[in-house]
């Protein structure tokens, strides 16, 4: 494994690092020295180890409000996922209403179709009952 030096809280470290894991401890190694400069106003104040203790439960409190986010944003995909199967489930349904509205639209035109040609035969047995009428009339 190779090794690194790094400086963290003033202090020169060398660490050993997986090659895959060298850009994961500089992002760190920074954070922790920039939070170790925003405490830079107790510096000879308070002992290093309380300056220390003060950035880890700062880091410990941004640790737990991720994990909240994390609860979160599992709570929202799982939500997601539920609407989408219920969206699902309404196209479904949207379908199936859809093929037996198109099924009344084809029987109703048919109904029309027979109705049309019941009114025709009426209004031939209307024409031959006025012809008989005007027939017997005229006698």
């Amino acid at each position: 494994m190779p090794d690194i030096e790094v400086i963290v809280f003033n202090q020169k470290l060398k660490l050993s690092y997986k090659e895959d894991e060298k850009q994961k401890i500089l992002k760190a190694v920074k954070i922790l020295n920039n939070n170790w400069n925003k405490f830079s106003h107790l510096h000879g104040k308070v002992s290093d180890i309380k300056i220390a203790t003060l950035i880890s439960i700062e880091l410990q409190d941004s640790i737990a409000d991720i994990q909240i986010l994390k609860e979160s944003i599992k709570f929202k995909e799982d939500d997601n996922a539920s609407l989408k199967k219920e969206i699902e489930l309404k196209g479904k349904e949207s379908e199936e209403i859809k093929k037996t509205i198109k099924k009344l639209n084809l029987e109703l035109n048919s109904k029309n179709e027979e109705l049309s040609r019941f009114e025709n035969i009426l209004d031939e047995l209307n024409s031959e009952l006025l012809d008989i009428k005007n027939i017997i009339l005229n006698k």
